[in-house]
C-alpha cells in the first residue's frame, strides 16, 4: 500500500501534490489482497464495531446495490461523523477555524478533478455508462480524503481509521459501506 504521511505539518498544496494519479479505482472487482484485507480488518476494528466481517465486491453493478442498500449500519455512520465532529473541533483549537476550513476547502477543490477522472474510467472499462456511479465513487473518495485531511491536521497516527480507509483507496478500493455485519470493499 502507498504510504502518505499523516502529520500535522503537511499543508494541503503538499498533501494534493503527494498523492498519485493513476491508483484510483484501478483494482476496483479484483479480489482483495492479503494486505487490504487487512486494512480493512484494522479500519472495522479501529471503529470498536464488533464482529464485522469483510467482503470484496466483485462488479460496479454490486458496488452501486451495496451502496444504495438501506441496511448500512448506523453505528458505523455515527462513529464516522463523531469522529469527524472531533477531529474538527481538534484541529479548528489548534489552528484556527478559519484556517481549517480554508485547507479543507482547498483539498476538497483540488479532489474533484483528482478522482472523478479514474472513476469514470474504470466504469467505461467495465463497459457501463452510469456517470451517478462515477460520481459517486468520486465523492467517496472525496470524502475519505477530507477524513484523512482532518486526522492529519491533528497529528493523528497512521493507524487512525480514517487513514487506513484512505489507504483502501490509495490501493485502488472502494470502501462501499458496513451493512448489517459485513464491510464491504469493491
Amino acid at each position: 500500500m502507498s504510504a502518505v504521511p499523516v502529520h500535522s505539518a503537511l499543508p494541503p498544496d503538499t498533501l494534493l501534490a503527494t498523492l498519485p494519479r493513476g491508483v484510483w479505482f484501478s483494482a476496483v472487482g479484483e479480489p482483495l489482497t492479503t494486505s487490504e484485507l487487512a486494512e480493512a480488518q484494522s479500519y472495522a476494528a479501529a471503529l470498536d464495531i464488533a464482529n464485522i466481517d469483510v467482503e470484496g465486491a466483485g462488479t460496479w453493478h454490486d458496488a452501486k446495490r451495496i451502496a444504495n442498500s438501506k441496511d448500512w449500519r448506523r453505528d458505523w455512520w455515527q462513529a464516522e461523523h463523531r469522529e469527524e465532529r472531533h477531529l474538527l473541533t481538534t484541529a479548528s483549537a489548534k489552528f484556527g477555524a478559519a484556517a481549517v476550513m480554508q485547507r479543507l476547502t482547498f483539498i476538497m477543490e483540488g479532489s474533484a478533478e483528482l478522482f472523478l477522472g479514474p472513476a469514470s474510467i474504470a466504469i467505461a472499462r467495465a463497459d457501463i455508462a452510469d456517470s451517478a456511479l462515477a460520481r459517486s465513487a468520486a465523492g467517496a473518495a472525496s470524502q475519505s480524503l477530507h477524513q484523512f485531511a482532518l486526522a492529519s491536521l491533528t497529528g493523528a497516527s497512521s493507524d487512525h481509521f480514517f487513514a487506513i480507509k484512505f489507504r483502501l483507496f490509495l490501493a485502488g478500493r472502494w470502501p462501499l459501506s458496513i451493512n448489517e455485519n459485513i464491510f464491504s470493499v469493491f
